[in-house]
Order: structure tokens, then C-alpha cells, then sequence
């Protein structure tokens, strides 16, 4: 068997009717493990992300991030507002597992395709809604973005000002939309299990407020602590800092960082093995766990000049055979390059007309191989060829097109 005829989802057909970046990164997620994800934009009102930023309708002329959040997927061109095109989309419907949608409550209602009406349609579909905030509540019938959403509201941009000391919140968009897109897709894909084993399909619901809540667990749960209990409330001095936890500045002006958690000895040792300091194994102030917390400040400044005695690029060699856990602070465009990174696949080259683009891949192997993404689809490329395998004959098409009823 072929890697494709192994995925996971082969055989499951997905319609993504979705906008912008989280629920439609859901979708090629899925499609990445196998499903068949059939993406539904209107003829007249594309998806905006993929002419967002001077992208076009033109071949391969999507925007890049459109490229990125619809690998994988085909593509129709569908218009929901009359009973034509509402007739064709039942009719897909009928031969689908999976109904992802990004509208609001209102809209779903008002096209046709609200949870009851999709579910009189076929009733085993699985049934997968992708919000801002949440299915209930009196702002369950409000959008939300990643930037305002999950960064702003879920606790993110607050927690960031107290760890960097900025005095104002800090920008962070796109994060959330990707995040929550893996999440909802780990759901579908629990929810088809649970289909097999039970006959039930259930309604599926993720929030970009819920992923943000799950993703800042720690400051959020001990927010309700004592306040000396709390975490991420407060840029401490670097002084404070354990120094198994630091950053470090090389001689060439870049960062590393150390992650040697529970600071166990046969790591200290080996550590100052590594660093030519085998002096501070002897040294009373460093001898034990408990006489390193306590002298954490010196240890921080002597091991500061160490660092700073070669580059980053020195330091990258003579840590790689380090017991204890450390990491070089990277820029996105040195991931492109890093040997791990290539390893294991998490960036991958998808070809087009005007050349390849290095997408990164999500974070879930089987059988340890990564996915291999495909091209995002043109607008309306697979119209077509979705609607002949549905059943509609050529002149049908055809009369639909000159509607408006398919683009």
C-alpha cells in the first residue's frame, strides 16, 4: 500500500464550508490525514482569504495564506442563497461524513444549513461547528478573529505583557487560527471513531476561546490562586531566574536557552564537562541542587561569561551532546534549515506555477512519516468534476453556470 492509501482518513469525504484561516486550517488538516475535503465558496463572494493581501482569482494567484489553511483540498463554486443551489448542496451532503462549517448561527439558519436541517438530510453525518466564543452564551451569535478572540480575550496578549514588562498589550495574530484549526480536526476525527463504535454521529464545537483558555491552562488556573501562587503574572529580574531555566547571550550577539529541569546532578556535572568549567563541580557554592538554587544569582553571572566566550554556532557543536535539555532561540526563517526540522518533514514544499511554497505541516505523524501536502485549489476548480460525481450531467452544469447558481 501506498502512504496515501494508508492515511488514516481515507474514504471520508469532509464539505468545508468555512472563511478565513481556523476552521478552514481544520479542514486541510483532515485532508492532510486522507479525507476527501471538498471546500464551498459562493460564485459571487470567494473565500476573503484567498484574496487577501492582493491575492486574485487568477491560477495559483491565491494568497500564500490561503495556500497554507486549504492544502489538499478541491474546490466549488456554490451559490447558497436560492433552491438550486441549496438542492446541490443536500445533495452532497448525502454522500458526506463530515459537514464543517465556520458561519454564524444566523446565516446557517438562513442558507439551509443549520444542524437539523443538515441532519433531516443525512442523518449520520458528523456535524462540526467552528466559533469565537462558543456554542452558548449571549455572545454565541458573535464572529471572532485569532488577534482578538484568542489572543486578546482568551488571556494571551494579557499574560504576554506581564512576562515581557511591555507597557502596553502585545500583537500576536495567527497563532490561534492554527491552533484551534488542530484541535477541531482531532474532534472530527473522535467523533468519527465514536460514529464506528456506536452509530452516533455527534455534533462537534471548538472556540477559538476554548483553545485559548486550554493553551494558557497554567496562568488561567492559577489566576485564581493566593498571589504569590500565581504563574505569568510578572516579568521577574533576571537575577530571579533559576538558572536552569535562562537565557544566555553568546559571543556573537544571539541567544541560547537552558531547560534543565529538576537540576539533577549527573546533568550539572556533565554540563560543566561541556562548558570547560569543571572547577564549579568542586565548587562549594554549586555542589549540590539545593546550593546551586541558593547561589543561582552568581552561578547566572559566571555562567554568562561563559557563554559569551564563543558564538552561537560554536555553542550549537558542543552542546549537541549535552544530557540535559537546551535549544538554540531561532529565527522562523533558520526553522527552513534546521536538520530536525528537515528530518522529521515539518516543512515541506508544495509546487505552483510561480514556484514552490515551503508550507509547515501539522504536527501529528503516522507511522512516522509526515504529511506531504498538496496545492491548494484554484477557485472553483473542481466545481465540475464534484457535480458530475454527484450525479449532474454536463447541460446541467452548464445551465447552473450560466445561473449563477455554480462558478
Amino acid at each position: 500500500m501506498t502512504g496515501a492509501e494508508m492515511r488514516p482518513l481515507t474514504g471520508i469525504r469532509v464539505l468545508d464550508l468555512t472563511l478565513w484561516a481556523f476552521c478552514p486550517s481544520a479542514g486541510a488538516i483532515l485532508a492532510g490525514w486522507g479525507a476527501d475535503v471538498i471546500h464551498i465558496e459562493n460564485p459571487a463572494s470567494p473565500d476573503p482569504m484567498r484574496l487577501f493581501s492582493g491575492g486574485s482569482l487568477e491560477q495559483g494567484g491565491a494568497h500564500w495564506m490561503f495556500k497554507h489553511y486549504n492544502r489538499g483540498k478541491r474546490a466549488i463554486a456554490l451559490n447558497l442563497a436560492g433552491d438550486d443551489g441549496r438542492e446541490i448542496l443536500y445533495r452532497l451532503v448525502e454522500q458526506a461524513d463530515v459537514f464543517l462549517t465556520s458561519f454564524l448561527p444566523a446565516t446557517r439558519q438562513k442558507l439551509g444549513f443549520d444542524v437539523d436541517r443538515i441532519r433531516q438530510v443525512n442523518p449520520d453525518i458528523v456535524y462540526a461547528k467552528g466559533t469565537g466564543a462558543g456554542p452558548r452564551g449571549p455572545e454565541s451569535h458573535r464572529g471572532g478573529y485569532d488577534g482578538a478572540t484568542w489572543w486578546g480575550r482568551g488571556s494571551l496578549s494579557a499574560t504576554a505583557m506581564g512576562v515581557t514588562g511591555v507597557d502596553r498589550p502585545p500583537g500576536m495574530v495567527g497563532h490561534g487560527d492554527g491552533m484551534s484549526g488542530l484541535v477541531l480536526a482531532g474532534g472530527i476525527a473522535a467523533a468519527l471513531l465514536q460514529r464506528e463504535r456506536t452509530g452516533t454521529a455527534p455534533v462537534v464545537d471548538s472556540s477559538l476561546l476554548g483553545t485559548a483558555l486550554w493553551f494558557n491552562g497554567p496562568a488561567v488556573i492559577s489566576s485564581a490562586f493566593p498571589p504569590g501562587q500565581q504563574m505569568f503574572t510578572g516579568k521577574p529580574p533576571r537575577e530571579e531566574i533559576h538558572w536552569t531555566g535562562n537565557t544566555y547571550r553568546t559571543q556573537d550577539g544571539r541567544f541560547l536557552c537552558l531547560s534543565l529541569l529538576g537540576d539533577h546532578q549527573n546533568e550539572w556535572v556533565d554540563f560543566c564537562r561541556h562548558t570547560d568549567r569543571l572547577d564549579l563541580i568542586d565548587d562549594p557554592r554549586f555542589g549540590t541542587p539545593a546550593a546551586r538554587a541558593e547561589h543561582s544569582a552568581a552561578l547566572v553571572a559566571i555562567l554568562d561569561q561563559v557563554f559569551a566566550s564563543r558564538t552561537y554556532e560554536e555553542w550549537g557543536r558542543i552542546l549537541l551532546t549535552l544530557r540535559g535539555v537546551w535549544a538554540p532561540i531561532q529565527t522562523p526563517r533558520e526553522l527552513h534549515d534546521d536538520p530536525q526540522v528537515v528530518a522529521n518533514g515539518l516543512i515541506a514544499d508544495v509546487e505552483y506555477p510561480d514556484g514552490p511554497l515551503s508550507l509547515v505541516t501539522p504536527p501529528v505523524m503516522f507511522d512516522e512519516v509526515a504529511d506531504a501536502p498538496e496545492r491548494a485549489p484554484d477557485f472553483g476548480e473542481h466545481t465540475s468534476e464534484v457535480l458530475t460525481a454527484a450525479g449532474y450531467d454536463a447541460a446541467a452544469i452548464e445551465r447552473y453556470r450560466a445561473a449563477g447558481v455554480v462558478a
